[in-house]
């Protein structure tokens, strides 16, 4: 009995993706989880961005993207194990990654479903992308 009540917490601890999902709230932003940013410049610019978001753009324009680079440049950022919120426009492409990288081992990465176009819907206050001179 106590094994099948071990198992059973670990069944709704657990992601069978291997990641979290999670939209984004205030709650979420002042939780002081890492929250990166993967959407393009223009995006940022379009749209603005979370306050003290860590802005790094994953998929190119033509859908391609190079996990490696991105990796090595996450990991100067966050080490392996601390909590990571990655947002994107909608959802799908931070799902997406966070499937890759919780492949490559990554333990605590939250998929932010919905994207940053819940940010208005959630009372999420953006701040303006920075202008570069």
């Amino acid at each position: 009995m106590l094994l099948f009540v071990l198992l059973l917490g670990l069944s709704t601890s657990c992601n069978a993706t291997g990641y979290l999902n999670q939209p984004l709230t205030n709650a979420l932003v002042g939780s002081g989880i890492t929250i990166v940013d993967i959407r393009t410049e223009g995006e940022w610019r379009e749209t603005g961005v979370v306050p003290g978001s860590l802005l790094m753009t994953f998929f190119r324009l033509d859908r391609s993207y190079d996990l490696e680079g991105f990796v090595a440049e996450l990991s100067k950022h966050v080490e392996n194990g601390d909590d990571v919120a990655l947002l994107c426009r909608r959802g799908n492409r931070s799902a997406k990654l966070a499937a890759l990288l919780s492949k490559r081992g990554f333990t605590s990465i939250t998929n932010i479903t919905g994207g940053i176009s819940l940010a208005e819907g959630n009372a999420v206050q953006l701040v303006a992308y920075p202008s570069v001179p």
